[in-house]
């Protein structure tokens, strides 16, 4: 009917997509995030079928929904299959005594039926002007956009501001998010980090039984029992009752509540494929090849970045209990001033390089603070790094501009009677940690044991698609510093250049 010339193919994943999806419909919940890889069926089920069985088989046709997506031409598409779904002979054999489509209000981007529901789509940048008991937001950023600081920011304050008003009563009409991940603070990203309440289906391509799904939804398609876990939302991992939680993770996963809950993933073996009826093993290896490791990670496994970091990876640092003696240190700072909120933080990482050659990153601070805040951090970090007899150069960033030059001299000045350098930035973050990186995962960087080190690990193994760049900014600047010819060190030792 809606395609004809292709025959559907069922997975459980639709199952348990529906299972969801029934739950709103039943009251159950309001709040609901579905990540699962394109093609999957994800658009027609949320966005084309939902709607028509609660206007049909469900004999609701006063509901009203709204469906976004970031492009009007993707909502405008499935807003014609919907409709087109409900005014076929099939549907009106059924359920056409129900209620009637509105000749005056019967178009590709809205049509209403005479019980004053309807289905309007839009682009979501541009969500304004009605309010549904269904927001169906899919796919809110596109590959490309996701990659932008100004798109994601824009899609942000729409999701947090423009979204809620949207909705014909606050406490009982629903939003649905549908989309596969592709930054660490995208729309998912977003709500989970922010515990707004939103229920997580979450199913990647190749099963990982670390990040295995459990929601409060009963599932239809098997029968497991019912455990009392708390989420870790950040790593998507859930922590059950009677299990450890990591010292690590203790104050984000404490955040979450205990909540009864139900497995939504059947498979058991690491790497099996969730629907092998259209994405064979041969199609899966074949497509991660074009998509990359980031793209793979964040379009089919739902998360970020690449299992066990992208550019960096937790399995290239060895942990070390000592630093060797003759040990030379830099301590590299990214600069920020935001006292409060989720903003850039200062970062000041401290790496050695041994008299073997190795790397060792021996410290890492990052804090958001107020500039008068920075500066006391910056001096008394230096004070703390050469209380131990080892002198321990410090570079700062030096910004383009009039008021750039006088922080730097400030700053360098501030730190008289320690080696202190302030330099330009050259090229983007990523080109800058590139140097390092290649050291990393040739084996050569080690850290010392420390309680920071989740914390550099936590933000290093997501870049570049993490929303905080501070520390692997810090670490790319105290490396670069550290790796510079000898001749050029004992130039800028000097301290203004």
């Amino acid at each position: 009917m809606l395609e004809p010339g292709r025959a559907f193919v069922h997975g459980w994943h639709i199952d348990a997509i529906s299972d969801h999806l029934k739950a709103i419909t039943d009251g159950g919940l309001t709040r609901l995030i579905i990540n699962v890889p394109p093609g999957t069926m994800k658009s027609l089920t949320v966005g084309v079928f939902w709607p028509a069985w609660e206007w049909g088989p469900l004999n609701k046709p006063w509901l009203r929904t709204i469906a976004t997506a970031y492009k009007e031409g993707l909502a405008k598409r499935d807003n014609i299959k919907a409709r087109r779904l409900v005014q076929s002979q099939w549907f009106r054999d059924r359920w056409g005594s129900q209620f009637n489509l509105m000749p005056d209000q019967n178009s590709t981007l809205k049509f209403e039926n005479d019980l004053a529901g309807f289905r309007a789509a839009m682009s979501f940048q541009s969500l304004t002007g009605e309010r549904g008991d269904r927001v169906i937001i899919d796919d809110p950023l596109s590959v490309d956009m996701a990659k932008s600081d100004a798109d994601r920011l824009n899609a942000k304050e729409t999701f947090l501001e423009a979204v809620p008003s949207r909705l014909s009563d606050p406490e009982t009409s629903a939003i649905v998010v549908v989309m596969q991940r592709l930054h660490e603070e995208d729309t998912t990203g977003v709500a989970l980090s922010r515990n707004l309440g939103y229920e997580h289906l979450m199913l990647p391509m190749e099963f990982e039984p670390e990040r295995r799904c459990y929601t409060v939804v009963k599932p239809s398609f098997h029968d497991e029992k019912v455990r009392l876990g708390r989420y870790d939302a950040a790593k998507q991992v859930w922590y059950f009752e009677g299990g450890a939680i990591p010292e690590s993770r203790r104050e984000y996963v404490e955040k979450s509540e205990w909540k009864e809950v139900y497995p939504q993933d059947i498979r058991t073996e690491e790497g099996e494929l969730l629907f092998t009826k259209r994405f064979s093993r041969e199609v899966v290896e074949r497509d991660k090849i074009s998509l990359g490791s980031l793209g793979h990670a964040g379009q089919n496994q739902q998360r970020p970045a690449p299992r066990g970091g992208g550019m960096f990876k937790r399995s290239y640092f060895g942990i070390v209990r000592a630093i060797p003696a003759g040990t030379v240190f830099v301590r590299g700072w990214d600069l920020a001033a935001t006292k409060d909120g989720e903003g850039a933080r200062t970062a000041g990482v401290k790496i050695g390089r041994t008299p073997q050659g190795r790397f060792i990153v021996a410290d890492c601070k990052a804090e958001r603070e107020s500039p008068a805040g920075v500066r006391r951090l910056i001096k008394t970090t230096a004070e703390q790094d050469d209380a131990g007899g080892v002198r321990v150069k410090v570079s700062m960033p030096k910004d383009p501009g009039q008021a750039g030059k006088d922080q730097a001299q400030q700053l360098v000045a501030m730190l008289a009677g320690h080696i202190a350098v302030a330099t330009p930035e050259s090229g983007d973050k990523e080109t800058r940690a590139e140097p390092f990186a290649a050291q990393c995962e040739a084996g050569n960087v080690d850290l010392l044991s420390g309680p920071w080190n989740d914390m550099f690990l936590d933000e290093v193994e997501v870049f570049p698609a993490g929303k905080l760049k501070d520390i692997v900014d810090a670490s790319s600047r105290a490396f670069n510093e550290l790796a510079v010819p000898v001749a050029r060190a004992a130039v800028v030792d000097t301290g203004f250049y």
